[in-house]
């Protein structure tokens, strides 16, 4: 072979190993590009995820105190209109325990819900204590006030209009169910009945403990 010859095969020899080189550059970087990609993906949907988690458990906060307080309200509303219970009115006062919850439901931060309606309807509970308060304080007011044979005709008062904030509240807490599109709930949250009035851990267990 030629000196010319082997100076061509030389050459050949020389790009093909450069073509070589900038394949293998491609590939590695190509490679690079995909795990990063990947790297990044796995990053969006971890974000994603707990987005997610944040937002149900938002949601599942609100309707546990949008329960709390309707739960105060209707065994409020129980204690007025059973006759046998209406003494305790006179020791006891539950305006604390409502004003209290209130504070939290104010205190909540509806814009985590990130829903329109769900904050709407979020909204009305705060209210709605503050109602059941000012109802039981003007009752205590008015039971102080009047003669004994007087009694039961401002306990049927009072019992109608927390009889009418019972039934509004209950409403509303299947409205706040549906807007906040939760699967599992509690069968008190999927119809809109909080328990009895005399139900473990109740209003009258909280006062209690007060």
């Amino acid at each position: 072979m030629t000196e010319s010859a082997w100076y061509d095969a030389a050459a050949w020899v020389q790009a093909i190993g450069t073509i070589g080189a900038v394949i293998g550059a491609a590939w590695v970087a190509a490679s690079d590009s995909r795990a990063a990609r990947r790297r990044e993906e796995q990053v969006r949907q971890e974000m994603h995820r707990r987005e997610e988690m944040s937002r149900r458990e938002a949601k599942t906060a609100a309707l546990n105190l949008a329960i709390l307080a309707s739960t105060q309200i209707h065994e409020l509303y129980g204690l007025l209109r059973d006759e046998a219970r209406r003494g305790r009115v006179e020791r006891i006062s539950p305006s604390r325990t409502l004003l209290a919850t209130e504070r939290l439901l104010i205190a909540f931060p509806i814009q985590s819900l990130a829903d329109a309606a769900a904050m709407v309807a979020f909204s009305y509970f705060p209210g709605a204590l503050a109602n059941a308060a000012e109802i039981f304080a003007n009752l205590e007011t008015a039971v102080r006030s009047s003669d004994d044979d007087k009694h039961g005709e401002v306990f049927a008062d009072y019992s109608r209009q927390l009889a009418l904030l019972d039934e509004a509240i209950k409403r509303r807490l299947r409205e706040l169910r549906t807007a906040l599109h939760l699967a599992e709930a509690s069968a008190g949250a999927a119809s809109g009945q909080p328990p009895p009035p005399d139900a473990p851990g109740g209003f009258e267990t909280t006062r209690a403990a007060l």
